[in-house]
């Protein structure tokens, strides 16, 4: 590392700080375009005289807001054939009103500007500015008239003018009065050119020139002498630019170009030398890395040939690659031709990534025009890409030093009377080595390099190497001449162009002869260039440079391909044929032969089709079966049909015969006959009719002789024969036992042809059982959760369940209303909601089965056979008669000869002592459901076997809603007795079965049982022996049915206050004193106080109390009692009321008072309902 230590001393440094490129090359572009191509856009400002201009006009900085907008050119009128877009039109004599304008536009500009150049069209003179420095100052001149571009309009600017950003063009405008007042006129318009360098980092393509800047100067405080800046490769100089002198605190950018010369990482030094006294050389060495890239496409297409059949469909699939480094976008372009014209490519014009595949499938129908036979389909497959690139083959020597071999006539004769001298074997070793140009005087300010000064013929040749011709595929050769007088000019020996000895000459210019040819001039290796110029009088010249132009891929070996794909295109598809084998057959099976009648030999198989015609109906044809080298088979036909039959071939391109009609037509003549049977009753599948009855008729068929009437079951085999009939009928079926019947009639002709009937016309099923459902049962006490029952058993499917529900308040009875749920079903569970406390639910079920038959509990039917057994459980349970609204519910009737007679009616005993039965008598279970009968002297004996009906009014389940807690504990009495035993009773609450009783020994600690009852125990008694001295506290929790506890005993709790007062005797010791001198029993019931010479303490919950007496014997009760105002007024019906026993439910249910009296719920308790059926509105009741 070098360290730059500046000294106090004078001294010199020299430095390149940076080094930047740009892809653009240093073409010129329009950087303000004029108002005639762009109506470009300016602010603008007319006066009269230039003194009123405003200050600083022309700065960038100026505010121009408060001037017009218009657009150029500015004039009064047309000019050159261009309008102007905005007036300006000088008045009155002089001195002339307006001739002054002052025109303003603002542009952007990125990048460094290398040149630039003004032309402007005016009259008659202006003064342009650039970012506030002036161009040039009032030119033009009398009689100037506007002109695109005026001479003296045209001008260089100075690059250091423009800034990077926002530049302004400022222009002074001033008209020049000739002639009459009525003849002057005003003209304004102008454009800006200029090489922009725009600096970049990103990649560029392999072959493209990059401008390179380098930032250079010196800070030291002397000026450097003798100042070389050099950049180079490690093979090649590729520029040098030499100062004199760069002076003290110095800075500037040098230009030069750069073509990379390989692909991936190129490498530029650049260094800095001077004559000079540099002790900071740290800044001297710069490198520039540039990365290049290639674009390539590689394109996978095989050559197998693609054959085309009759369908005219081509399709190929083809892979393109990217395989360079540049993301391309990819275009398929068809060839041209009748074929091509029809390619289409999917996708087409897509992006490809480097790397990436894409396939892409080439589609085409062929034109009908196109016949058979070998043919190609084309298409190039393009980069985006289509850059060229430049370069000298032949350099001027107006340009460059470059040597030619010469020779001259001595007169104006030629010295060859062929052109053997332009081959390149020609052997000009007596030719001589000169510099271009050739000549005698200078041409367009340039002199020549050697002297031709003679009137007569020259002679000359350029050799010169091509390594690689491919370079130059396709491209093209730009041959620039200047020559004088005559000439004609070769390459390898072949003539491309000249007009010696032809027309009257003409004089030396750069250039005179400008002449476009392909590459296909050139060779690999070494070429000549040969050219012959004659000059009979006058001045001599010549000079020649070849530019080529060619494309850039050539650089790394690529070009856009175009690709062809081979096809074969056969359509003709083979003839076949069915042979014929007669019209009429009595078989269903038909022999069948076919054969080609062609003979391309390239047939592959035969399609075998049919058709079936019946009557004048004429079906599509099917296809039977392919065949590749069978020529036969056997075709199984149905009678009464006409069979047509014709073979489509196919060859092994895909081609397949057309064919509209058919070979061969065959009938067969075995109709058998058809008939219908039915039911009158319709088209039913259950029934629980005793019988149905049969229809039968003929199908379309006229010569039936007879009708076999058969049926079965669908668990039997074989058909029975119900009967033969020889007509239309009709006839009644009851079979003796239920289940499902298949029916059928088969017909017979006069043929001895008999109807087959596979499948039955009538299915139906006998079904004259009431279906048998038993529900799982359900507890008889719960609460008034969603309640589901449940289906345990059924007999059958059915196609409905019908749930009926009756409720009375616990332990009434009354007459059951019956009503029916609105829910359904849900696989074999029903759920029923808003049971309501404190009432007992009644739920009967009504099964109907597919058949219609149901089984209602209201009238419900129960027949049985007798085992000698005396109790009988009924399916369902009977309602007792009040229930039902009738004086007698269950009727009993017996059987006992199986005759089917019920003729012995049995009468129900009501007392509970079953001895007491008469012989004709059963006593009924109503809880259990049971019959009960006797043994023939009390109550009835059935005899064995013997047939009874009930029938009654029942129900499938029964279950009673109890949500509401037992009553609490009310009214305790106690006693405490001198052994210090507590003796606790109270009155029995309502609901509660037992009793729970628990103690603590202070607030602090939980509750503990210490003691259980039920209600016939001690009848409400609980005794505790030996307390202790302190406080005790005890409560009762009443338990009912359910198990639901109450713990709000009343006041809560009992706090009892044991004290021990021991008294010494002075007696003697025979004292019946208590050994427990006073207690203190304290509830919240009753306050007695009895005055004494002691002190206690009274506590309720956590308030103490101090108490002075004078007596040590005290017993206070206390009573804690809540005040309550009450206030006498009149009250309006409530709105609502709670339906009774629900208000201690879970579920509240309402009732409508004051409305429609319906019963409803409701989720929130709000102080302010509203009935959901009618919409009252009132106070909750509760």
């Amino acid at each position: 590392m070098v360290v730059y230590l500046p000294n106090s001393g004078a001294q010199e440094d020299p430095y390149i700080d940076n080094v930047i490129y740009s892809r653009d090359n240093a073409e010129s572009y329009t950087i303000v375009e004029s108002g005639r191509d762009n109506s470009t856009f300016y602010k603008y400002l007319i006066i009269n005289d230039y003194s009123e201009a405003p200050v600083n006009w022309s700065e960038p900085d100026f505010n121009d807001t408060s001037w017009v907008f218009g657009g150029a050119p500015f004039g009064d009128r047309r000019d050159n054939n261009v309008d102007p877009n905005t007036d300006w039109d000088t008045s009155g004599n002089s001195p002339y009103n307006d001739d002054i304008i002052l025109i303003r536009h603002k542009f952007q500009l990125d990048g460094i500007v290398t040149e630039a150049e003004i032309n402007v069209a005016f009259a008659n003179y202006c003064t342009p500015y650039i970012n506030g420095e002036i161009i040039y100052e009032e030119t033009g001149g009398n009689s100037h008239g506007s002109d695109y571009w005026n001479d003296d309009g045209t001008s260089s600017i100075n690059p250091e003018s423009f800034v990077s950003g926002q530049n302004v063009l400022a222009v002074y405008g001033r008209d020049y009065v000739w002639g009459s007042g009525a003849q002057n006129r005003q003209w304004l318009d102008l454009q800006v050119t200029a090489k922009v360098f725009e600096p970049t980092n990103e990649s560029i393509i392999f072959g493209d020139t990059i401008t390179v800047a380098v930032n250079n100067g010196n800070s030291g405080n002397l000026s450097a002498e003798e100042v070389i800046i050099r950049s180079y490769t490690n093979e090649t100089n590729i520029s040098s630019s030499s100062f004199s002198s760069i002076p003290a605190s110095y800075e500037d950018l040098i230009f030069f170009t750069w073509t990379p010369k390989y692909i991936g990482n190129n490498s530029l030094h650049i260094n800095l030398t001077c004559n000079c006294t540099d002790s900071n050389i740290s800044n001297n060495d710069l490198i520039l890395k540039v990365q290049t890239n290639i674009y390539r496409l590689k394109t996978e297409v095989d050559n197998e040939i693609v054959i085309v059949n009759q369908t005219r469909i081509f399709s190929k699939e083809i892979i393109i690659r990217n395989n360079g480094g540049l993301v391309d976008n990819v275009t398929l372009i068809p060839s041209s031709g009748e074929i091509n014209s029809q390619l289409t490519f999917s996708p087409n014009n897509f992006i490809i990534y480097p790397g990436e595949s894409i396939n892409v499938t080439v589609n085409a129908i062929m034109p009908s025009s196109i016949e058979d036979g070998n043919h190609n389909i084309s298409f190039e497959v393009k980069s985006q890409y289509d850059y060229i690139v430049s370069d000298y083959l032949l350099s001027s020597g107006r340009d460059s030093e470059v040597a030619w071999k010469w020779i001259q006539s001595d007169t104006y004769d030629e010295i060859y009377g062929n052109t053997n001298w332009t081959t390149l074997g020609f052997n000009d070793t007596n030719w001589s080595n000169a510099y271009a140009p050739f000549g005698d005087s200078a041409v367009d300010g340039i002199d020549y390099r050697t002297s031709w000064d003679a009137d007569n013929y020259a002679y000359f040749r350029y050799v010169f190497n091509i390594t690689d011709i491919g370079i130059y595929e396709n491209g093209v050769m730009n041959i620039n001449v200047a020559s004088n007088n005559y000439g004609d000019h070769y390459i390898n020996g072949i003539f491309v162009f000249g007009d010696m000895d032809e027309g009257d000459g003409h004089g030396a210019e750069y250039w005179n002869d400008e002449v476009q040819v392909y590459t296909n001039f050139l060779s690999q290796g070494e070429n000549v260039i040969s050219s012959v110029v004659g000059n009979p009088q006058n001045t001599q010249w010549f000079d020649q440079e070849i530019i080529v132009t060619f494309p850039q891929a050539n650089l790394w070996n690529y070009n856009d391909k175009t690709y062809n794909v081979p096809i074969m295109i056969d359509t003709a598809a083979p003839v076949t044929k069915v042979n014929e084998n007669g019209f009429y057959r009595n078989s269903t099976t038909i022999p069948l032969t076919w054969k080609e009648i062609s003979n391309d030999g390239d047939l592959e198989g035969f399609y075998l089709y049919y058709q079936i015609k019946d009557g004048s109906s004429i079906g599509d044809w099917i296809l039977y079966d392919y065949y590749e080298s069978t020529y036969a088979t056997n075709f199984s036909a149905q009678n009464g049909n006409i069979y047509r039959f014709r073979t489509i071939g196919v060859d092994v391109n895909g081609n397949k015969e057309i064919k509209g009609g058919y070979d061969t037509e065959i009938k067969i003549d075995m109709d058998l006959p058809n008939s219908d049977l039915w039911l009158s009753e319709g088209d039913i599948e259950y029934t629980n009719f005793d019988g149905v009855t049969l229809n039968w008729k003929s199908n379309n068929t006229f010569d039936i002789q007879g009708y076999l009437i058969e049926y079965k079951q669908d668990n039997e085999e074989s058909w029975s024969n119900y009967g033969l009939f020889t007509g239309i009928g009709e006839y009644w079926f009851e079979p003796e036992s239920d289940g499902t019947y298949y029916l059928r009639s088969r017909s017979i002709d006069y043929s001895g042809n008999k109807e087959v009937k596979e499948t039955p016309d009538v299915t139906i099923t006998f079904d004259r059982i009431k279906p048998h459902v038993k529900l799982n049962q359900i507890d008889i006490l719960r609460n008034g959760d969603d309640l589901i029952l449940s289906i345990q058993t059924k007999s059958e499917n059915l196609s409905n369940l019908k749930i009926e529900y009756a409720r009375l308040i616990e332990n009434n009875e009354d007459i059951l209303e019956w009503k029916r749920f609105d829910e359904d079903w849900i696989e074999d569970e029903f759920t029923i909601r808003s049971l309501v406390d404190g009432y007992t639910y009644y739920f009967r079920i009504n099964p109907t089965d597919y058949a219609g038959n149901d089984y209602p509990r209201d009238e419900y039917e129960y027949i049985f056979n007798y085992t000698n057994n005396n109790e009988i459980l009924l399916p369902t349970i009977p309602l007792k008669a009040v229930m039902t609204g009738k004086i007698k519910n269950v009727d009993v009737t017996v059987d006992e000869n199986l005759n089917g007679i019920y003729d012995k009616v049995l009468q129900e005993y009501n007392g509970n002592d079953l001895s007491g039965m008469k012989a004709n008598q059963y006593w009924i279970d109503y809880k259990l459901g049971k019959i009960i009968f006797g043994n023939g002297n009390e109550g009835y004996l059935p005899p064995n076997n013997a047939s009874l009906r009930i029938t009654y009014s029942g129900y499938d389940l029964l279950t009673t809603i109890d949500n509401k807690l037992p009553m609490s504990v009310e009214d305790l009495k106690y006693d405490v007795n001198e052994e210090n035993n507590l003796t606790i009773e109270w009155n029995e609450p309502q609901d509660a079965v037992s009793y729970i009783v628990e103690s603590r020994d202070n607030f602090s600690r939980p509750w503990e049982a210490i003691g259980s009852l039920n209600y016939t125990q001690n009848k409400m008694k609980y005794q505790i022996n030996n307390l202790s001295s302190g406080y005790h506290y005890y409560r009762i929790i009443s338990v009912d049915r359910m198990g639901y506890q109450n713990p709000d005993m009343e006041n809560e709790m009992l706090e009892i206050f044991i004290e021990y007062d021991n008294v010494n005797s002075a007696g003697n010791g025979n004292s019946q004193s208590s050994p427990i001198n006073n207690y203190i029993i304290i509830t919240g019931v009753l306050v007695m106080a009895a005055i004494a010479s002691a002190a206690y303490i009274f506590k309720n919950k956590s308030e103490e109390i101090p108490i002075n007496v004078d007596n040590s014997t005290i017993l206070v009760p206390v009573e804690l009692l809540d005040e309550n105002e009450m206030n006498s007024t009149e009250e309006k019906p409530a709105a609502f009321s709670v339906l009774q026993g629900s208000q201690f439910s879970r579920n509240v249910v309402f009732v409508c008072e004051g409305g429609c009296q319906s019963e409803f719920e409701i989720d929130d308790e709000e102080s302010e309902i509203m009935c959901p059926h009618c919409g009252l509105i009132g106070d909750s009741p509760l």
